[in-house]
């Protein structure tokens, strides 16, 4: 019975993406920019902190488990996934609801710790969190949705030490969902010949014959709005934003020159979580210019 209850929770890990970090990583640094861009430094932000550190995985997981569910038939079809739990049909439907209210306990519980306002916005992100599956059904660009969802944890997170929202951090959000569509796109290009034989739809598929010049672009524009976010705290002039935020540029060519020269897709898209953690130093570091 013991073995069988284990199997049993390594399946359900499997499903959350609790054996594969890298999304929760990539949920988790926004939510830490946030934070970071203007930390009430007379509050305890470093638990704020370990509290959305705990929240980033157990949404996403919460959020993989839903996707999975949506995307079981499409799943078995495509090499990349055809061994996920739902599509090998290892549990039941009773065993992912239960599961799936279990995270979403968890993170309930971690959210009354949180004022009024970031319990508001982390609701008002839900219902396309849930959705969200569906986009790659009916348009070309599901990387942009995921980007509006993945990076709305920079709003979150400054709420957490700010009673309002200014200009500064709409920028800061701007750049986080133009450099998920970068390397999200990316990640979709080991998919492409399965994605377009089911019938799935996807950015890559989109920019399949000239993608290059347009990734580069989808880069820069992330680095433009993290750079006017910078700038709008008035701590710096443009000459010092420009040097403090250069080593996020350098790790931009970094991603790029290896989707150019069509190194591991997934290599590309797991270091991603190195330049989310990049700019969160960058972040950190203006505060003490």
């Amino acid at each position: 019975m013991f073995r069988k209850l284990k199997k049993k929770i390594n399946i359900l890990l499997a499903l959350g993406r609790y054996n594969y970090p890298t999304g929760a990583f990539l949920l988790m640094w926004p939510c830490f920019w946030g934070v970071l861009y203007n930390p009430n430094l007379k509050g305890d932000y470093l638990f704020t902190l370990f509290l959305l550190f705990m929240g980033s995985f157990i949404m996403r997981g919460a959020g993989c488990c839903i996707n999975d569910f949506f995307d079981k038939d499409l799943d078995k079809k495509i090499k990349r996934t055809k061994n996920r739990p739902l599509a090998k049909n290892l549990l039941s439907y009773s065993d992912i609801l239960y599961f799936v209210a279990f995270q979403l306990i968890l993170g309930f519980l971690i959210l009354i710790n949180f004022n009024a306002k970031v319990i508001f916005f982390s609701f008002l992100i839900f219902p396309m969190v849930v959705i969200y599956p569906l986009f790659k059904r009916v348009t070309n660009f599901p990387q942009v949705i995921l980007g509006l969802i993945f990076n709305w944890g920079v709003l979150i997170g400054f709420l957490t030490q700010n009673n309002q929202l200014n200009l500064g951090i709409i920028y800061l959000y701007l750049s986080g969902i133009f450099l998920t569509i970068a390397y999200d796109t990316i990640y979709a290009f080991q998919d492409l010949s399965d994605d377009k034989h089911v019938g799935v739809k996807s950015l890559a598929i989109y920019l399949e014959k000239k993608p290059r010049i347009i990734i580069f672009l989808i880069f820069c524009i992330s680095f433009f709005f993290l750079n006017l976010s910078i700038l709008e705290k008035k701590q710096s002039s443009f000459f010092e934003t420009i040097i403090l935020t250069l080593i996020v540029f350098f790790c931009y060519i970094i991603q790029y020159l290896n989707f150019k020269n069509k190194k591991s897709y997934k290599s590309i898209f797991d270091f991603s979580v190195y330049v989310g953690a990049v700019i969160a130093v960058v972040i950190f570091l203006h505060n003490y210019l």
